[in-house]
Parts: structure tokens; C-alpha cells; sequence
């Protein structure tokens, strides 16, 4: 089990995202989003690391709360956060408005096959 702390006076549970592309390490901060099928980032910074839209797998159409928007889709070598990795990791990439204060979102895709505990009052995030 991982244990981490976030910043429990936000309104978004934040948490530190590694990103692995080669010997290159890329940190970001996601919200947790269990509202969110699959984890996205911005792609902005997706093309900051690299990735272009010739990188992608395929072109999706996503659903926001007000809108429906075009996102792609790309294969992660190796993505990191509350003491897990995924390996070739499925996520989506689209602009996100700015000011959220965030690069991007982990999803349940990320969470799969996991528990997943968010003590609210202690400000921590626990995997295992």
C-alpha cells in the first residue's frame, strides 16, 4: 500500500503524475477523477515531452460536462503516480482550459484492478 498527502484546502484531489520517456523523467500534477473513464493530459504539454498528433493511436470524440470534444489517443511508455506504474498506459489528450491548475486527470483506467481510498479528512490518497 502507498500512502500520499494532497493539499486537502483545494477543491480537487491533486497528486504527483511521472512521466518516463526514455532517461527522461516529466512531472506533472493530476486531479483524480473517478468520473473520468480514461486519464488524460493536456496537449500542450504531451507535445512539450514529444508526442505529436502523428503519435497517436486514433482520434476519439469525448463527452465533457458542457460539450463534446475531440481528443486523441496515445500509448504512455511508462506513467507513475501513487506508487504505481503503468506500462504502455491508454490515455487521451486534448487542451484544458486554462487555470485549472492542473495538467491533467487520472482516471478509473489508471485505478483498475486497485483500491482506491481518499481520506478526505486527513488530506491522503491510498493505493494498494
Amino acid at each position: 500500500m502507498t500512502t500520499i498527502h494532497f493539499n486537502k484546502r483545494l477543491p480537487l484531489v491533486i497528486v504527483p503524475v511521472s512521466i518516463k520517456i526514455g532517461g527522461a523523467i516529466f512531472d506533472f500534477n493530476f486531479a483524480i477523477d473517478t468520473g473520468a473513464s480514461i486519464s488524460l493530459i493536456d496537449y500542450d504539454l504531451l507535445q512539450a515531452i514529444g508526442f505529436t498528433k502523428a503519435n497517436n493511436n486514433r482520434t476519439i470524440q469525448t463527452m465533457t460536462a458542457s460539450k463534446r470534444e475531440t481528443a486523441y489517443e496515445f500509448l504512455i511508455p511508462n506513467l507513475q503516480a501513487i506508487g504505481l506504474i503503468r506500462r504502455n498506459f491508454k490515455i487521451i489528450s486534448r487542451k484544458l482550459p486554462v487555470g485549472l491548475g492542473i495538467d491533467g486527470l487520472l482516471g478509473v483506467n489508471f485505478f483498475k484492478d486497485k483500491n482506491l481510498n481518499i481520506d478526505f479528512k486527513k488530506g491522503e490518497v491510498s493505493l494498494f
